[in-house]
């Protein structure tokens, strides 16, 4: 079974006039989730994350009305159609009820499969990003539980005069004796899967990308010294990327110049609302969804850079970020922004910007929405860049109406140590690999 992470985002335009008969739905909804979240444990197992809001009109370019929205949004893990089928299975008479409420909705469908179909035609492209790829749900608890459960026996161990003597290797011998003996654990020791068919595929689309480049350029190279009509052609392809990558960049850089709109100051009210949902001692989320600013430069650009972030999204890793997604709507002229993050959304958003690497990194994404802080060749900070980072965060972030999370107690550095230690249980090592295993675990 795949242990890919992935993000599934649908949506579909709503009249605005009907966007509080969907709000109240979605609380109802957002409530039974939390009274219930046994039952979406058990019958959602691939999901960690849904969020589910609405995103009311919104202009662009101070003259084009954009629609508004209902956003369904979901991290997974495994086969899209195994977790289109567990949704519809478990909420489908949810789902339908709200997507109804919008015209796109076809009155013909009638039954799960239907409806199944329906959310497979209006998914729409995302950049997605997981802190902890590879581990399925079902691992999350019962790696928490028997790390907890060696510690607590770790604890009893210490009692004894002759633990402080005892080598690294003779502790770890001593765990894995007590794993062995406890028959609630007996899947600890058949060890992992090997993950080297998820890695070769999450890779693949940024290897192809490679390979093509690379072929292109030894095509280039040989066609100076072989004339065939084929050899010019490919050899075309590296140079014509770098050439448009070039213009494209001198365009953005023209658009740049244009003046620079700060966004308003929001109220401490709406701070207030905010910050009263981040009720959870380790695991929140935001939803920060924004016009982009003017030039068709800015939608192409995203496009692009979002691409690119796929490609590279196997080889990112920020700390505090359980999953993430960016995508466009509306002919590109959105920008929505989704995190499932540690601590709460004022300490979150400002991990980015207080580290020049991080913040450099932000602008290639949320520099082309309207009101973030402005920027010289995509990357130079401009116009007092983290005040009006925090104020464009605030000024375009959203309330989710309807949140669930698989797991809301435990940091991505819980689950990537919990994951190391049971990588570690039975695994032959040298001596100052079990002192290290030991001690980060």
């Amino acid at each position: 079974m795949s242990t890919i992470h992935r993000g599934l985002t649908v949506t579909v335009v709503v009249e605005e006039e009907k966007l509080e008969q969907v709000n109240v739905l979605l609380h109802d909804f957002n409530q039974h989730a939390k009274t219930y979240k046994t039952a979406y444990k058990e019958h959602l197992p691939s999901t960690y994350f849904i969020s589910w809001l609405t995103l009311p009109a919104q202009v662009y370019a101070e003259k084009v009305k954009l629609p508004a929205r209902i956003l369904f949004m979901t991290s997974y893990v495994g086969s899209k159609k195994q977790h289109i089928s567990e949704l519809v299975n478990f909420l489908g008479p949810r789902l339908q009820a709200v997507f109804e409420i919008s015209k796109e909705f076809s009155p013909s469908i009638a039954n799960l499969d239907d409806l199944a179909a329906f959310i497979r035609r209006k998914t729409v492209f995302q950049a997605f990003y997981s802190g902890f790829k590879f581990i399925p749900t079902q691992d999350v608890s019962r790696e928490q539980e028997i790390k907890s459960t060696v510690f607590d026996f770790l604890e009893t161990q210490r009692e004894n005069a002759d633990f402080p003597k005892k080598s690294p290797a003779s502790v770890k011998e001593d765990i894995e004796n007590f794993v062995k003996n406890q028959d609630e654990f007996g899947w600890a020791s058949a060890g992992l899967s090997d993950k080297k068919a998820d890695k070769v595929r999450m890779l693949l689309p940024l290897g192809i990308f490679l390979l093509a480049m690379a072929t292109s350029l030894v095509c280039l190279v040989l066609s100076f010294f072989m004339d065939y009509a084929v050899l010019s052609w490919m050899g075309l392809v590296f140079p014509a990327f770098l050439v448009i990558l070039v213009l494209l960049f001198i365009w953005l850089r023209i658009n740049e110049n244009n003046p620079h709109i700060p966004n308003e100051p929001v109220s401490d009210e709406w701070i207030r609302q905010i910050i009263e949902r981040e009720k959870n001692p380790v695991l929140n989320e935001m939803t920060v969804i924004a016009p982009l600013k003017k030039g068709l430069i800015r939608r192409i650009f995203l496009g692009l850079s979002l691409r690119l972030i796929t490609l590279v999204g196997y080889f990112s890793y920020i700390p505090t970020v359980h999953t993430a997604r960016w995508l466009q709507l509306d002919g590109g002229r959105r920008l929505v922004f989704i995190a499932n993050f540690d601590n709460i959304s004022e300490a979150y958003a400002h991990d980015f910007v207080d580290s020049d690497n991080r913040s450099r990194n932000m602008a290639v994404v949320f520099s082309h929405a309207a009101g973030f802080p402005a920027t010289k060749w995509l990357v130079k900070r401009g116009y007092n860049h983290r005040s009006e980072y925090m104020k464009g965060v605030r000024f375009h972030q959203k309330i989710t109406q309807f949140w669930y999370a698989f797991n809301t107690g435990l940091s991505v550095e819980n689950l990537k140590n919990n994951r190391k230690f049971r990588e570690g249980l039975f695994q032959k090592m040298e001596e100052e690999e079990i002192k290290e295993w030991l001690l980060t675990n």
